[in-house]
């Protein structure tokens, strides 16, 4: 059965939050969509938004985290529950925000498991900020394919 869960990789502003889920991103179509899927780090900056199919799990992918009514988010939010109906949605939040809230209402209130994380992050140097983010979003990967055998 399946059981909805909510991931929100949380931080503060500049941690590598963005970063991290962009990789995520790439590396789900890797592993559920197309295998020959190749991609190199660092990614074109700017947000995602995106919905993918998985494993038969429909799961949403939000970058943004920072301001709940700047460029849609809270509706791109909402949206990733009500229009697309994700079993999965991975988004960025800062630690404590208006964005932070409204994934916390969403999930208590549409029976969404809620599940917060953080990205490893590092001094640069001598850690490689996207070596770190790779790490990060390899362990989601990792984490949300659990979710889809259902051993989480």
């Amino acid at each position: 059965m399946k059981q909805k869960t909510i991931i929100q990789l949380w931080g503060k502003h500049g941690c590598g939050k963005t970063g991290t889920i962009k990789i995520l991103r790439e590396e789900l179509i890797v592993r559920y969509i197309n295998p020959l899927h190749s991609y190199i780090i660092p990614l074109p900056l700017g947000e995602i938004s995106d919905v993918l199919t998985c494993g038969g799990y429909k799961i949403g992918i939000e970058s943004m985290g920072d301001y709940l009514w700047r460029f849609n988010l809270h509706d791109r939010l909402n949206d990733y529950v009500f229009a697309h109906n994700c079993d999965i949605i991975i988004c960025a939040s800062r630690v404590y925000n208006d964005v932070s809230a409204h994934i916390e209402h969403l999930a208590n209130t549409h029976g969404y498991r809620l599940l917060k994380v953080t990205n490893y992050r590092g001094d640069d140097p001598p850690f490689d900020r996207d070596e770190l983010n790779k790490q990060s979003a390899i362990h989601l990967l990792d984490l949300i394919n659990q979710i889809i055998l259902g051993i989480i």
